[in-house]
């Protein structure tokens, strides 16, 4: 269970609400609030089928981007709207401004707000946020993850009692196949099965023990960055089943997941996927 990583200590960061932490809070809700009082959206579709990208995407990239820059000036930046260059060991802010487009572009109200910021390729604070429900998770590496400000751990459930997440894109095709192969195995051997459009939030559920585990087959660094500070810092397992080790550099399968569902999770994602989501 250890190799797939647990919270460490960071000196730079002592106490839960140092002065970082809690600046990225209020940035993240308040802009937050601009995707709730959204009127009409401008939708326009990006390279594969049913890839969407919205104006609101773009304008909340935008401001993140600038009052994340106005907290670390000389941090570079990943984001999903934009050309990237590759991780550094510099501090970089991964963003995704909204995960969960289609949900949406549709009025289901589950989608998210995802900021890491990393350190040497590795996150150190985390916020994920649903402005719909105002539900802020947020981690601090070494230190825990809170969901608005109360400590959450994952849960403690067996595989064949679990709820267990997972996500498949239709842009991704090629990987539709293996994915519906281990849901099917799932159906059998876990409790039942969630497929809610986020994976930011499907990553924050896990953290909190709302799921108890997840996998994607093909995820970016954007998606997952959060995520997996939350994840970890809760006391679960983040890991990248199909290569040597956490990289937030690559495009991959994922798992998270409690310490009870992690083998038999990661047993079913290497015989039905191996070889096919790199």
């Amino acid at each position: 269970y250890e190799k797939f990583g647990t919270a460490y200590k960071n000196p730079a960061y002592i106490v839960r609400g140092n002065d970082m932490l809690e600046q990225l809070e209020a940035v993240v809700r308040r802009i937050g609030q601009t995707v709730v009082t959204a009127a009409e959206l401008s939708v326009t579709e990006k390279e594969g089928h049913a890839n969407f990208v919205t104006d609101m995407d773009v304008r909340v990239q935008r401001m993140l981007m600038e009052e994340l820059s106005a907290l670390l000036p000389d941090a570079a930046f990943i984001c999903e709207e934009k050309e990237n260059e590759k991780l550094s060991e510099g501090e970089t802010w991964i963003v995704d401004p909204i995960d969960g487009t289609t949900n949406l572009i549709h009025h289901y109200h589950h989608s998210a707000l995802s900021v890491a910021l990393l350190r040497n390729r590795e996150p150190v604070l985390a916020c994920v946020y649903n402005p719909f429900t105002e539900e802020l998770f947020s981690a601090e590496k070494g230190h825990g993850a809170w969901l608005n400000g109360k400590r959450i751990a994952v849960s403690h459930r067996p595989l064949d009692n679990a709820l267990i997440g997972f996500g498949t894109a239709p842009y991704y095709e090629e990987l539709s196949r293996a994915t519906m192969k281990i849901a099917y195995r799932l159906l059998h051997e876990a409790g039942d099965l969630r497929r809610s459009g986020s994976a930011a939030l499907d990553l924050a559920y896990v953290a909190c023990g709302r799921m108890d585990a997840f996998f994607e087959l093909r995820l970016k660094p954007w998606d997952i960055a959060a995520g997996a500070l939350l994840v970890t810092e809760a006391g679960g397992a983040f890991t990248m089943p199909l290569n040597e080790k956490v990289d937030f550099d690559l495009s991959t399968a994922v798992i998270a997941s409690n310490a009870e569902c992690l083998e038999g999770l990661c047993r079913m994602v290497l015989e039905e996927a191996a070889g096919e989501s790199a």
